[in-house]
């Protein structure tokens, strides 16, 4: 009776080291399983949301802002650094070479931005908004690297086509686009660069939407990481940096490290009100803008 007993006890404490060691993995298998390495495909899914379908652009809205500012609105297409064509918008404004370069962020495309277009024209400039690789009518598919040779790709396309200079190009990005912005900084000479509901850099956005990363190295994510910091903690063209306080997907906090660690000229409009992407209440921005061109003889 003893032996059946204590064989019962090793088969109860088999089973039992067996379910422990099962449930070690698990963890092992997870922290394997969603490392920046081998999950990549899923965030890439996660970090960009093309659209390809809504490229009917609301001509009303476009005759109003033409009428409004006595711009002219054309489709522009250009190729980027691996043959794709993009395709983007330029609102041109009369009796001004100022022209902001703007870069979006990272979902739908730019037929669904016109309210951006629309208020920098106000500002006193022209407008190129375009779609990166795989939004809109743009070729290809997106990716980190690509996006920073879609922003050169506009870039060039100011200079060569339509004869600005590089003092009259002012980098504009919005959200996921004030990295890809940053980076443009890095690769071109720039009037003046401005920063709307941006980050400090890619991945620090990235741990703080998703905390888990924090498990993981540096060395474990791409390369190309949008830092900003990086990028403006050395000399830089004139910056402006716009973010609301109440901004709950890139924290206020993003804000306040860029303007920190980033050297002069450097400026920091902050909205009290403002949530991710708001331009705030009243003429805070056209204010704040308009005051930053004329200030840097933009």
């Amino acid at each position: 009776m003893r032996g059946c007993a204590a064989d019962k006890e090793h088969e109860i404490v088999g089973k039992l080291a067996k379910q422990a060691a099962i449930a070690g993995l698990i963890p092992l298998a997870a922290y394997v399983a969603l490392a920046p390495p081998v999950a990549w495909p899923l965030y890439k899914i996660a970090l960009f949301h093309p659209d390809r379908q809504s490229t009917n652009i609301d001509a009303v809205k476009v005759k109003a802002i033409e009428a409004e500012f006595k711009a002219t609105k054309r489709d522009v297409t250009f190729p980027t650094a691996n043959g794709k064509m993009l395709h983007g918008l330029f609102f041109e404004l009369p009796n001004t070479k100022r022209v902001f370069l703007v870069s979006e962020g990272q979902g739908g495309n730019i037929y669904g931005k016109l309210c951006c277009p629309r208020l920098l024209l106000q500002c006193g400039g022209s407008v190129l908004q375009y779609d990166y690789q795989g939004y809109g009518k743009s070729e290809g598919s997106p990716s980190l690297d690509g996006v920073c040779d879609d922003v050169a790709a506009a870039y060039d396309y100011l200079i060569q086509h339509e004869h600005r200079s590089s003092h009259d190009i002012i980098g504009y990005g919005e959200s996921f686009g004030t990295g890809v912005t940053g980076q443009l900084a890095l690769r071109r000479k720039l009037g003046g660069v401005i920063l709307l509901s941006g980050y400090s850099s890619l991945f620090r956005a990235s741990r703080d939407l998703l905390p888990f990363l924090h498990l993981y190295p540096d060395s474990m994510f791409p390369t190309q990481g949008l830092d900003n910091i990086a990028v403006f903690r050395k000399p830089h063209p004139p910056l402006l940096i716009v973010h609301g306080k109440r901004d709950k997907v890139l924290s206020y906090k993003n804000a306040e490290d860029l303007y920190r660690a980033a050297e002069e000229p450097k400026t920091l409009l902050t909205l009290p009100e403002g949530t991710h992407g708001s331009f705030g209440k009243g003429n805070a921005f056209f204010t704040s803008v308009s005051s930053f061109c004329t200030r840097n003889n933009l």
